[in-house]
């Protein structure tokens, strides 16, 4: 009994061998799979509406004329207004990848809760922080406040909550991405 346990042993191990070899050889043939990146639209702020809407009607330009305007009548019109993020990058380093940059708005954008929301001042905050190579956020501070303790509160909380992001790309020839990100709110 001896004997057939060890041939067993013996055959078993061979064949193991050999598919071993035979697969390093066939993954060394295989082309290398391209990085694949997931993206997702980036949305520009978000759209607080003010006023009561009257229902939809199609807009048409009218010619402008040199009379004098009408007097405002008692409805008032819907107004679209916008909040959003922008960033100044430090250094020339990052010129030409927008499509990352585009992403890491979206995601702190994401994260940013404006308390100012529904007020009829404008507030702008400026908010310096480092990307890592892996994407980590570094150093996190208020470069310029709004006069708003809250609203600055909230554009470093944005940061901070976001904690990562994803790697800079590997064209990107820096160590890392200093940023300026400016968070800004019109009524």
């Amino acid at each position: 009994m001896k004997r057939e346990v060890l041939i067993s042993f013996v055959g078993h191990s061979v064949l193991i061998v050999v598919i071993g070899i035979s697969c390093a050889f066939r993954l060394g043939r295989l082309k290398p799979k391209p990085q694949i990146f997931s993206v997702r639209l980036v949305n520009f702020g978000s759209t607080v509406r003010t006023g009561k809407p009257q229902g939809l009607s199609i807009v048409q330009r009218k010619p402008k004329s040199r009379a004098k305007p009408k007097p405002k009548s008692a409805t008032q019109p819907v107004v679209v207004r916008k909040q959003g993020l922008g960033a100044r990058i430090e250094g020339a380093d990052a010129l030409g990848y927008s499509y990352y940059l585009n992403i890491i708005l979206s995601k702190i954008g994401d994260n940013w809760c404006n308390p100012q929301k529904g007020q009829s001042h404008t507030f702008r905050a400026t908010v310096f922080f480092i990307i890592e190579r892996d994407g980590t956020i570094k150093e996190v501070k208020l470069e310029k406040g709004s006069g708003n303790a809250g609203y600055d509160a909230s554009c470093e909380r944005a940061l901070l909550v976001t904690d990562k992001l994803p790697p800079l790309p590997p064209e990107f020839k820096g160590v890392r991405l200093k940023l300026h990100l400016e968070f800004e709110y019109k009524p």
